[in-house]
C-alpha cells in the first residue's frame, strides 16, 4: 500500500499538494495525519467523498510499502505516520 500525507493542521495548500501527488502516484490513498483546519474539515465534510480519504487509524502501519510526504519538512508534525 502507498500512502500520501501531510503535515498536522492541514491546510488547504497542504490538502491541494495531496491531490496534485495522487496525480504522480495514481494507486495511492490519502491519509490526513490527524487534525486539521477548520476551514479544511468543513470542506472534507462536504466533499470528502471525492478525495477518497482514508482515516490515519484505518491504515495498518505494517501493509505500507511507500510513504509520500507533502508541504512538510519535518517529521514530528506527520502524526502516527513518523514510525514509518
Amino acid at each position: 500500500m502507498e500512502i500520501i500525507t501531510t503535515h498536522t493542521g492541514t491546510d488547504f495548500d497542504a490538502l491541494a499538494s495531496m491531490v496534485a501527488a495522487r496525480k504522480l502516484y495514481p494507486d495511492a490513498k490519502l491519509s490526513l495525519p490527524g487534525s486539521v483546519a477548520k476551514e479544511v474539515k468543513q470542506f472534507v465534510c462536504l466533499y470528502g467523498s471525492l478525495l477518497e480519504n482514508i482515516p490515519w487509524e484505518k491504515v495498518e502501519l505494517d501493509r505500507v510499502k511507500r510513504l509520500i510526504l507533502v508541504d512538510t519538512r519535518w517529521i514530528n508534525r506527520i502524526g502516527t505516520f513518523s514510525e514509518l
